[in-house]
């Protein structure tokens, strides 16, 4: 199946960033709204003999969102790096003045006005030396994208080298500036995510919100003028977690209007998603990335799935717990702050210290979806699904209060 990336040129998205960085005021979104119904012009043009295809918007949005993807793994790049491989592609002489701009890009007596930004100060050095127009589409850079990260998993550097190099050898001044702000996830656009996310459709935020996902986002909000009538929580995708609002303790008569509220302690720990599905877990940060593999997948993998798998009670095939893991002593029998020099995600079972789930909301239970509850109806839920372990897992402490 042909997509829309294939055809779009990596040009006229970075025509795009451009224009976003340049613009101020409410002109500022103006483009963005234009290339989007661009895309969704030729999207039905291209498609027009399969309305049920799966291709979408998600190859632009991944890249004006780095920072919000989670499918692709680190690509191991940084500013230093990028540099010496510049320096090396266009055969600079090291002690030159435009490699000294590119190594030493903070400096200001370096690279003049554009010292910390080391994109802008690679653009200037590359501007007359690179092609004047790129060769690359779209899909052509999501894929080396794709590599480069596949091989610094792999810690295969050669190759990743190679995959870079022909990233950079094939696109413009203009284009290789972008590129390296969307590898080193750092876009200065001047245009924060929420905007670029209701600019592709009113929904966006919301279900970015409940999934953590850019590829759900765009596949699922294909039509515009079609609305995302539930949210939901779905298992083993992560969502992005209620955060709490700082306020004093003259507001909350006013904030609360009368209404109960809970009160529960606060753990100087981290953040935690558990989903589990029977015999099988996954477990996610604050971010949403997937830390599995340090807490374990089944009930004999990890450093906490095996303790608290016996926990979840006859009835709870499914779940999805929201927390705080906390690191536990079992010389001192309590929580202890992660100041003690103990990482939580590098715990060993059998050691003093030991990693400590603490549930404080439930966002599924079995087949039923509670996110769309109230917190007080939520976490009523809480004890009825699993035997809480001192040292492993734990009901947070909550007590309902009232201001009247």
């Amino acid at each position: 199946m042909s997509t829309v990336a294939e055809h779009v040129p990596f040009l006229h998205l970075c025509k795009l960033c451009q224009k976003l960085s340049e613009k101020k005021g409410k002109d500022k979104v103006k483009p963005l709204v234009e290339f989007i119904q661009y895309w969704q012009t030729f999207h039905k043009k291209l498609h027009a003999s399969n309305p049920d295809n799966t291709d979408s918007f998600f190859p632009a949005m991944r890249l004006l969102l780095p920072q919000c993807e989670r499918q692709r793994a680190a690509y191991g790049i940084k500013e230093f790096t990028l540099a010496k491989l510049l320096i090396e592609i266009f055969c600079l002489d090291k002690n030159s003045v435009d490699a000294q701009k590119l190594l030493n890009y903070r400096s200001p007596k370096s690279a003049n006005a554009e010292a910390g930004d080391f994109a802008s100060v690679a653009y200037f050095v590359l501007k007359n030396r690179s092609p004047e127009k790129g060769t690359l589409t779209i899909y052509d850079i999501n894929y080396n994208l794709d590599n480069i990260a596949a091989n610094h998993a792999e810690k295969n550097k050669d190759n990743l080298k190679q995959d870079l190099l022909h990233l950079l050898r094939n696109t413009s001044a203009l284009e290789q500036k972008w590129l390296i702000r969307m590898i080193l996830k750092d876009m200065k656009l001047g245009i924060s995510e929420n905007t670029i996310l209701k600019a592709f459709h009113a929904d966006a935020r919301d279900l970015y919100d409940v999934t953590n996902s850019l590829e759900k986002v765009c596949c699922s909000l294909k039509d515009p003028s079609v609305r995302l009538n539930e949210i939901e929580i779905s298992l083993f995708s992560p969502f992005r977690p209620m955060l709490s609002e700082m306020a004093l303790p003259n507001q909350v008569e006013e904030l609360m209007k009368g209404n109960s509220f809970i009160i529960e302690t606060k753990y100087d720990g981290e953040r935690l998603q558990l989903h589990k599905d029977g015999n099988s877990y996954m477990y996610f940060s604050r971010r949403g990335f997937d830390c599995t593999d340090t807490y374990g997948s089944t009930p004999s993998q990890g450093n906490l799935t095996p303790f608290i798998h016996n926990s979840f009670k006859s009835g709870i095939r499914k779940c999805i717990l929201d927390g705080e893991i906390v690191i536990y002593s079992n010389q001192l029998k309590c929580i202890v702050s992660k100041g003690e020099n103990a990482d939580v995600q590098a715990l060993e079972p059998d050691g003093d210290y030991e990693p400590c789930f603490c549930v404080f909301d439930i966002l599924m239970v079995n087949d039923q979806v509670l996110s769309n509850l109230p917190l007080m109806d939520r976490v009523a839920h809480i004890k009825n699904t699993f035997t809480a372990i001192e040292n492993k897992i734990r009901y947070t402490e909550q007590l309902i209060a009232s201001t009247k």
